[in-house]
């Protein structure tokens, strides 16, 4: 009954950003086509309101969650403040971390600059609490429930930090409608929490390179991808994982996402995308240079984003757009691939996108630099919080009457 519902938003989402981009383009018939036509773009959907970026971070912000309903998103920074952002009223709620400040020497040593780096945040399903992930290797957890907040200044209060990680903590993913958290990290594991006992419960062993990304839906088996260009499936119940490798030309994924249970996404450092199922061994479908290329090198997809059970994919990289994709997860072998859809202007690197309820919107983490890094800054982006509407409100009302 779940996806007869949710099958086929994807033509539903172009249908509306095309004419969202009709309504631009006869605003501006005159522009002429320049080479930054991107940014030129970029800002045309942002002054019709397409595009809101929020003020916030005063660093690259790294990631992104939404709360499942939709109407709160956690992101945080290199700043290593965490936020939560009211996306209904486009503002924010509160700072839940504060950022860096300079200290003096004496404080110096209990943080340092680069160790209090957010990489990655996590938000349960039940709305309750809020997973921390952090370049210092610890990952903290905050209890973020409305009735929590005394005062509306406040911020979540820290229920439990995991320290047992030995290298950043790259990603965080709660399983779909529960309280279990996995975390990847630099040092090759991930570990296995049950926040309803706020413990550990067991470490994954097998990559042979740092984890980069870490993605779970409802079955629990957990899909991980990292720097030695596999991607594993675990299976928890039985212990033992599945290897998924993309082939010699292809580089190590940089992000994953589970469509869902048995098909997931993968976008890598070359540009590649790839579309899995766990029953193959080869990629079902891939995609070279998604985002294009500089030289010829593809430029790495950052983020990937979805609704959940659906056949809408979004990827981010730092070509100035936004990228959807039409995913076909059919039985048989013609009823399967991946196909673009549309895509939005958006400048800079895109390091987190998150799918609202009903692919309404979706929220993004989009900055100056790579969340992991510095090799490549792009001077004239902004770090900013966005909310990207996806969806006009009349779509969105048809689906309701239906």
């Amino acid at each position: 009954p779940f996806f007869s519902l949710e099958r086929a938003v994807a033509e539903k989402v172009k249908a509306s950003i095309h004419h969202s981009r009709q309504s631009l383009q006869s605003v501006s018939k005159d522009a002429a086509e320049t080479s930054t036509t991107a940014t030129i773009q970029a800002k045309e959907w942002i002054n019709a309101g397409h595009v809101r970026l929020l003020r916030g971070h005063d660093l690259t912000p790294t990631c992104v969650a939404l709360q499942s309903n939709g109407e709160r998103a956690i992101s945080g920074s290199k700043d290593h403040s965490v936020i939560i952002w009211d996306v209904e009223d486009q503002r924010r709620s509160f700072t839940m971390c504060l950022p860096w400040k300079k200290e003096s020497a004496e404080e110096k040593e209990a943080t340092s600059r680069t160790m209090g780096q957010v990489l990655s945040v996590a938000c349960s399903d039940d709305g309750r609490y809020a997973a921390v992930g952090r370049r210092d290797s610890s990952v903290c957890i905050y209890d973020i429930r409305v009735n929590n907040l005394k005062k509306p200044s406040s911020s979540g209060t820290l229920v439990k930090t995991f320290t047992g990680h030995k290298g950043p903590v790259t990603s965080l993913s709660f399983r779909t409608q529960s309280l279990q958290l996995f975390s990847g990290s630099d040092d090759r594991c991930i570990r296995h929490y049950n926040l309803n006992e706020m413990m550990y419960l067991e470490t994954l062993y097998g990559h042979q390179f740092g984890v980069t990304g870490v993605d779970c839906h409802k079955k629990e088996r957990p899909i991980s991808v990292g720097r030695d260009r596999t991607a594993r499936a675990w299976k928890i119940a039985e212990d033992t994982h599945l290897i998924f490798r993309g082939g010699a030309k292809v580089a190590s994924a940089d992000s994953v996402r589970v469509m869902k249970d048995d098909w997931f996404l993968t976008g890598h450092e070359d540009g590649h995308l790839g579309l899995w199922m766990t029953e193959k061994k080869r990629a079902v479908c891939s995609i070279d240079q998604a985002h294009g290329c500089v030289g010829n090198v593809g430029r790495s997809i950052c983020a990937l984003g979805s609704l959940r059970g659906s056949d809408l994919a979004i990827s981010g990289s730092y070509d100035g757009f936004l990228r959807l994709w039409k995913v076909s997860m059919g039985q048989t072998l013609d009823m399967r691939g991946m196909e673009p859809l549309e895509e939005i202007p958006l400048t800079g690197y895109v390091n987190g996108i998150a799918v609202g309820p009903k692919a309404r919107f979706c929220v993004v983490a989009v900055g100056q630099e790579h969340r992991l890094g510095r090799w490549n800054r792009i001077a004239g982006a902004k770090n900013r919080f966005g909310i990207v509407q996806l969806r006009s409100s009349e779509d969105i009302q048809g689906d309701d009457d239906q």
